[in-house]
C-alpha cells in the first residue's frame, strides 16, 4: 500500500494521466448497454497487468504512458488474457447479483447522492448508504478478486494455461492471506477516513453540493495509488525467477 502511495506522490501526473485514461474508457464501455459491463469485466484482468508494466517503466526511470496499459492486449498470450477475462466478468456478475439481492438500494443512493434538488442531509444520507453499499460489494468480491490477483501477470510472465494461472494465483494469494487482510483494511481505512474528511470539511464549509466536484480528484488519486501498488503485491507473493520486474531493494518473496 505504502508503494503505491509513494510512487503516486512521486509520479503524480503521470499515474493520474494512466488513470484518468482507464476511467474515460472504461466510462465509455459501461455506458453501452447490457455489453458494456461485461466488457469490462473482461478488460479488466489485461489492464492490471498493464499496470503492473507501467510501474516497471517507473522503477526504470521511464515516464509510463497509456500504451503500457494496453500492452497485455497485444502480446502473445491476448487470447488467453481474453479467456481470464471472461471468467472474470462471469464471476463478477454472479456475486454483484448476490449482493444486489441483499442490499438492492444502491442505485437510488446514487441518484439522490448526484441530485441537484436535495438538501443536504439527504445528499450526506444517500453518501453515506452509498459507502455502506459499497463495502458490501467489497466484501463479497474478495473471493473473486483474490483468486484472479495474480494471474494476469502469471500469463504475462510465465505463460501457460488459463488453469494453472489460476491455480497458482489462488496459492499465492492463500499463502499471503494474513498481507493481504492487512493491505485490503488498511485501503478500505484510508478510504473511510478520506471520505470522512472531505464530507465533514465540505459540509463546515457549507459547500457539500460541491462535492462530487471535489471527490473527483480525490477519487483518481486514491485510485491511482491503489493500482501502482498493485505491482509490489503481486512481486511480494511470487518470485518469477528473476528480478526484472521488481524495484531496487524490494526482492521477490516465494
Amino acid at each position: 500500500m505504502l508503494s503505491g502511495v509513494q510512487l503516486a506522490r512521486r509520479s503524480p501526473l503521470a499515474l493520474l494521466g494512466l488513470m484518468g485514461f482507464m476511467f474515460f474508457g472504461l466510462g465509455l464501455l459501461l455506458a453501452l448497454p447490457w455489453i458494456g459491463p461485461l466488457l469490462v469485466g473482461v478488460l479488466m484482468p489485461a489492464l492490471s497487468g498493464g499496470w503492473v508494466l507501467a510501474v516497471e517503466a517507473l522503477h526504470a526511470g521511464r515516464r509510463p504512458t497509456p500504451t503500457h496499459l494496453m500492452l497485455p492486449l497485444f502480446g502473445q498470450v491476448r487470447a488467453r488474457l481474453l479467456v481470464l477475462g471472461g471468467l472474470h466478468a462471469a464471476a463478477a456478475a454472479l456475486t454483484l447479483g448476490l449482493a444486489e439481492l441483499i442490499d438492492p438500494g444502491l442505485q437510488l443512493a446514487w441518484r439522490s447522492a448526484m441530485g441537484a434538488d436535495v438538501t443536504d442531509e439527504v445528499r450526506m444520507a444517500a453518501f453515506q448508504a452509498l459507502q455502506s453499499g459499497m463495502l458490501l460489494r467489497m466484501a463479497l468480491i474478495v473471493p473473486v478478486v483474490l483468486l484472479f490477483w495474480h494471474a494476469p501477470l502469471i500469463l504475462l510472465r510465465e505463460g501457460g494455461s488459463v488453469g494453472r494461472a489460476l491455480f497458482a494465483s489462488a496459492v499465492a494469494s492463500a499463502r499471503n492471506l494474513g498481507a493481504f487482510v492487512v493491505y485490503g483494511v488498511g485501503w478500505v481505512a484510508a478510504d473511510l477516513l478520506l471520505s470522512l474528511v472531505l464530507g465533514v470539511l465540505l459540509s463546515a464549509l457549507g459547500l457539500a453540493a460541491m462535492a462530487p466536484f471535489f471527490a473527483m480528484p480525490a477519487a483518481l488519486f486514491f485510485s491511482a495509488a491503489f493500482y501502482a501498488s498493485l505491482h509490489a503485491s503481486v512481486y511480494g507473493c511470487i518470485d518469477f525467477g528473476d528480478d526484472a520486474g521488481a524495484p531496487e531493494g524490494d526482492a521477490p518473496r516465494a
